[in-house]
């Protein structure tokens, strides 16, 4: 059996740390625990992002037999996952030193766990560790969602999310027992070998469920009921973990599962892939018209992300690569720095989620002020911010592979969300406030300024996205033969 340990050095880091810090936490005074153990986690997860990018290779590498498979495309996501949550630990700390929490250390070893979940998640080449990955990822979060003391609202999201979670798993197994029945392999490689021999109508079966279940995760419509809730209901730092971390993993593994296996019959199912990611995209972008609470929003918002980014799949699969590598770097940027300053505005008395509270702001902070003008303008895909690029290099990408409507109606549905991205930028600069200035917490503010120059640099300097995009496209269709 080829194992090749080494290759998840990363993951197994971080699984030694979480299991170090549940010990920890027997005899850890509780006073001590917030400061200890995000200290512990930051210095963890710097350190795995220094192993994955000194194991990232045009090659593909495999572990445990071909369960999993690493290459430069795997490499990419998991720095974006680990940055995510290095940015949650950081937003974290200073969250929590303000809210009653009964369980310091079981959040911070559990965010660990979503960690490993997520990666493992991006690096499966197998059916079953592809299920196991994507539950340790989501039950990891459900519970996340649920540790705040008092917080009915997280645990109403947390609920709504798991039950909506379980449907979406029991589709996606279901659908992965289908392909098993048909080619007798779980392995992708071997699955995708033994399917271009099949009849596309029973693969047609699979990879509807299939499909669903990660739609279900991605939060598509009509999979998308659990979103608004749960990410308005769960704690800040941990709709930011959920809508970057682990959606980014979801999306790179339906990539791995979905392309090499079930794209020589698209013609059979690109339409119907088509109507979903064109009524994701409306359906976000209206219903986040009349919000007044801005996580609820920006749920809405990541609906009609996911819409967008579905409609690629329609075009070739290396065009459909490289645009989707280089749209989640910019959402993972963009959904860092939108919460990390939520989290923020929400610490220093003023109710951050609800838009009626953003008056004035420049008054109080203008350094935030046009930190949130950038965040906002990069999400309505305005230039020269690195939204923007995620959205044109889509756009090219629909337009090259002759899917012009598809194109047309992601920048019809970039229009509509200009009204509501601009609406806090107008709360902040046009409208007056009470409240005096405020300084904000270290960790947070760190983390939402940096992700917010991300946004610009990476905006004024787009080839570089571009050319990690490609090293990321040339990996994975390497991995394919």
């Amino acid at each position: 059996m080829e194992l090749n340990v080494g290759l998840l050095s990363p993951e197994i880091l971080l699984t030694g740390i979480a299991v170090f810090m549940i010990l920890l936490d027997l005899i850890t005074p509780k006073r001590f625990k917030n400061k200890l153990f995000s200290v512990i986690s930051s210095v963890a997860v710097g350190v795995a992002i220094i192993l994955t990018l000194s194991k990232i290779s045009p090659i593909p590498q495999k572990a445990f037999n071909g369960f999993i498979t690493k290459e430069a495309f795997t490499g990419i996501i998991d720095i974006l996952v680990l940055f995510s949550g290095l940015f949650t630990v950081l937003v974290s700390h200073d969250f929590i030193e303000r809210k009653k929490i009964s369980y310091i250390g079981e959040f911070y070893y559990t965010l660990l766990f979503v960690l490993v979940g997520a990666m493992l998640l991006a690096g499966s080449s197998e059916l079953s560790t592809l299920f196991v990955s994507l539950e340790v990822a989501s039950i990891s979060t459900y519970i996340l969602m649920s540790l705040f003391k008092g917080d009915y609202r997280g645990k109403e999201g947390a609920l709504k999310y798991f039950i909506t979670g379980s449907v979406g798993a029991a589709l996606l197994v279901y659908g992965m027992a289908v392909l098993y029945g048909l080619t007798g392999t779980t392995l992708y490689g071997e699955i995708a070998q033994a399917a271009e021999k099949l009849s596309p109508l029973p693969l047609l079966l699979a990879a509807g469920l299939i499909a669903a279940g990660f739609l279900f995760k991605t939060g598509a419509v009509p999979f998308h009921g659990w979103m608004p809730d749960a990410y308005e209901g769960a704690p800040t730092p941990v709709t930011l973990l959920m809508g970057s971390a682990v959606k980014v993993a979801a999306f790179a593994a339906f990539i791995k599962l979905f392309i090499p296996i079930f794209y020589h019959f698209q013609a059979e199912w690109e339409k119907a892939l088509g109507v979903i990611a064109v009524i994701s995209m409306f359906s976000g972008a209206l219903l986040a018209l009349n919000q007044r609470n801005v996580k609820r929003m920006l749920a809405y918002s990541a609906i009609s992300h996911t819409g967008i980014i579905i409609a690629t799949f329609l075009s070739s699969p290396a065009l459909t690569v490289f645009s989707v590598v280089f749209y989640l770097f910019a959402y993972t940027f963009m959904t860092v720095a939108a919460f990390g300053l939520i989290t923020i505005l929400s610490a220093n008395g003023i109710k951050g989620e609800e838009i009626e509270s953003w008056k004035g702001l420049y008054s109080k902070n203008p350094l935030l002020s046009l930190s949130a003008v950038a965040i906002f303008m990069s999400l309505a895909g305005i230039p020269p911010l690195v939204g923007f690029w995620g959205k044109f290099y889509i756009l090219l990408a629909l337009v090259k592979s002759g899917e012009v409507l598809l194109a047309v109606s992601v920048l019809i549905a970039s229009l509509i969300s200009l009204y509501f991205y601009l609406k806090p930028v107008v709360y902040i600069f046009m409208k007056e406030g009470t409240g005096e200035k405020f300084i904000p917490g270290a960790g947070e503010y760190v983390a939402t300024i940096v992700s917010t120059a991300a946004i610009v640099i990476f905006g004024l300097l787009p080839e570089v996205i571009a050319q990690i995009s490609i090293m990321g496209l040339s990996s994975f269709l390497r991995s394919l033969t």
